[in-house]
């Protein structure tokens, strides 16, 4: 191959590297914002969070004590709803 091919070749080459460092990085997306409230959990984390077994939660639910969703076959519970279903159970001291 002749000098001037291999220049050619190269300048080509280095063109093609240097567009690829000019590509602007794609915008990031708007970052959803979910109020910690509002958010829904699995029965499993509904589990962990109210130190509970899953037949327990659901006897809860089927006695329509416990509010929930079915989506599909599964549940879910909206965080702020099962600390309001909670404090009904608070105890009084005084």
């Amino acid at each position: 191959m002749s000098d001037k091919k291999l220049a050619d070749v190269a300048e080509k080459v280095a063109d093609a590297e240097a567009e690829k460092a000019v590509v602007a990085p794609k915008p990031e997306k708007p970052k959803r914002t979910i109020h910690w409230e509002d958010e829904l959990m699995t029965t499993r984390q509904l589990m962990e969070f109210l130190s509970l077994s899953r037949t327990k939660i659901w006897e809860l639910v089927n006695k329509e004590q416990l509010p929930a969703f079915k989506i599909g076959g599964d549940y879910r519970y909206r965080r702020s709803e099962v600390l309001v279903w909670l404090e009904k159970y608070r105890v009084d001291r005084s």
